[in-house]
């Protein structure tokens, strides 16, 4: 409104801004980009426009009701300024099996020198190249295909490197929402039963500030400044809670907080009790966490706070303890335990996250294993093609399908750039390893004998066999 009434607003924020970068254009939807363009006109010769983004990976493109922006994920790759076709997240091995899959037919290659190389391979078990899997399942072995996937895990990296918190293991699928019994799905829950899409990650919300402190310690998905800023968070939630306010007789902001830390000599010791809370070298046992909440009751002179503070101060038991010592099968290897927003803990002390790919987005994984999942369609069927190197990735929109076999035609139709953008960002999460399951009716031997040639290895998560 402002700017169809008033024109001197956008010619003062060009004199403002010059030049301007515009990142994550691939998710940028159609009014947002008309917007941008009212405002930064592309052929404005006055102003430099430089718009990034990876159309490849535009997993919002046009999602629910909203159009997407075509000015620049609808650019063909010709008409492109300039495309980013190397990366440091993987090496060649793993680039030649992801490349397939761009819907743009960008020749992706690994910038990693051969020390870089040599380094990441010192991490693998026994020194070798990371056998990339496929897990082949039925409808009686489809719940061991997660266990399968562990157990690849566990055998290929070293044991100091799975042990350290850097460490991050995802199994991902299109599909995360609620399975409905009656109706013909295949979900992330059909693999694994305690899987809840509500209590991922993404949706995290803390129950008590001991909680936020093994949450921030076991996510490898999340940096200092993050772990940081939601314990922040819940240092003012705290605040609130005990009615502490500050010199105006208002509750805290992170702002005004910090400045009174400073004026009361208080700031160093409390990003001390922060260090503490985040340094896993300190176990925390009802000792360490009683020495956590002396401190913090001494920095802001706790007085007979309400009791619900006093709750969300209180020590609550993790789900498992370093320490515990759980049954023979857990110490054989045998079994994954289930522990809180959709992960599960192996018995090398590994922890396995299950999210959905838009859940994943952005992130870097040491493994990942994308599962073949359903809607409407089987998504993995339309998308084998591809990765036997059949379908380049722009055959999706422009190939002839009436030469395919029937068994595929129809599910290639409806494999629309939407999926195959899914595809690629959930196959590019990995450094080192890269695994899907599909079910053994919807691969055929012609297409398993493809991805042998092309340096896949099988598993069958039934009997546990593995053919390199």
């Amino acid at each position: 409104m402002a700017l169809t009434e008033n024109i001197v607003i956008p010619a003062a924020l060009r004199k403002r801004f010059p030049c301007v970068f515009l990142d994550e254009m691939q998710d940028t939807q159609k009014f947002q980009d008309e917007l941008l363009c009212e405002i930064f006109p592309l052929s404005n010769p006055e102003i430099n426009v430089q718009r990034f983004g990876d159309p490849d990976q535009a997993i919002f493109h046009g999602i629910g009701s909203e159009e997407p922006n075509d000015s620049f994920n609808g650019k063909l790759p010709e008409d492109m300024d300039f495309i980013v076709h190397k990366s440091h997240r993987f090496d060649a091995q793993l680039s030649n099996k992801i490349k397939s899959l761009s819907h743009n037919e960008v020749p992706l290659e690994t910038e990693l020198s051969d020390n870089a190389i040599a380094d990441r391979l010192s991490i693998h078990s026994r020194g070798e190249n990371f056998q990339h899997s496929v897990i082949v399942f039925n409808d009686d072995s489809r719940k061991n295909v997660i266990k399968k996937f562990a157990g690849i895990v566990s055998d290929q990296f070293d044991r100091e490197y799975k042990e350290t918190n850097e460490f991050m293991v995802k199994v991902v699928g299109a599909v995360g929402n609620e399975i409905d019994p009656n109706a013909e799905q295949l979900k992330i829950g059909h693999y694994w039963e305690d899987y809840d899409k509500k209590n991922s990650k993404s949706n995290y919300k803390e129950t008590s500030l001991i909680d936020a402190v093994r949450y921030c310690r076991q996510s490898s998905s999340i940096d200092w400044a993050g772990s940081y800023g939601l314990l922040l968070k819940c240092i003012l939630k705290l605040l609130r809670v005990a009615n502490i306010k500050d010199e105006d007789n208002k509750y805290f902001s992170a702002t005004s907080l910090k400045l009174f830390l400073k004026e009361q000599n208080e700031w160093d010791n409390f990003r001390e009790a922060i260090y503490l809370m985040l340094n896993d070298k300190h176990h925390i046992n009802q000792v360490f966490w009683n020495n956590i909440c002396n401190a913090l009751g001494t920095i802001f002179k706790f007085e007979n706070i309400p009791a619900n503070a006093i709750q969300f101060m209180s020590f609550v038991e993790g789900e498992i303890q370093d320490e515990a010592v759980v049954d023979e099968d857990w110490q054989h290897g045998n079994v994954l335990i289930t522990l809180g927003e959709n992960r599960i803990m192996h018995p090398d002390g590994f922890s396995i996250e299950l999210s959905t790919i838009h859940g994943v987005k952005g992130e870097t994984h040491d493994a990942t294993l994308i599962l073949e999942t359903k809607n409407y369609n089987y998504d993995l069927l339309a998308m084998l093609l591809h990765f036997t190197g059949e379908c380049p990735s722009g055959d999706v929109k422009n190939k002839d399908l009436k030469d395919k076999p029937t068994n595929v035609r129809n599910p290639l139709k409806m494999a629309n750039k939407q999926f195959l953008r899914q595809l690629y960002v959930a196959a590019s999460r990995p450094r080192h390893l890269l695994c899907f399951a599909i079910h053994e009716d919807r691969i055929s031997l012609p297409q398993r004998n493809s991805l042998t040639n092309l340096g896949w290895c099988f598993s069958d998560s039934g009997t546990g066999d593995t053919d390199g």
